[in-house]
């Protein structure tokens, strides 16, 4: 299991266990802090900013890739 949905998966497990009284209990606590977020457009601003230095690289042939000669280059799409 990776390590997001294994979090999102603890995560809905605590939730499910807890009353309604604790949920608003525990989230005063947390609105009492006073924390800013970002809005919807600023959060979508970050990632797409950050989509551009991600990379994906995926093998879609079991073939062995062979190179002859210094010139040759490979692209990945």
């Amino acid at each position: 299991m990776n390590p997001k949905s294994e979090l999102a998966s603890k995560l809905k497990d605590v939730l499910s266990k807890m009353s309604q009284e604790e949920f608003d209990k525990e989230w005063s606590k947390v609105t009492s802090l006073n924390l800013e977020s970002p809005s919807f457009e600023e959060a979508m601003e970050f990632f797409s900013l950050m989509q551009s230095q991600l990379s994906h690289f995926e093998l879609v042939s079991n073939q062995p890739a062979t190179y002859t000669g210094e010139s040759n280059y490979a692209l990945a799409a």
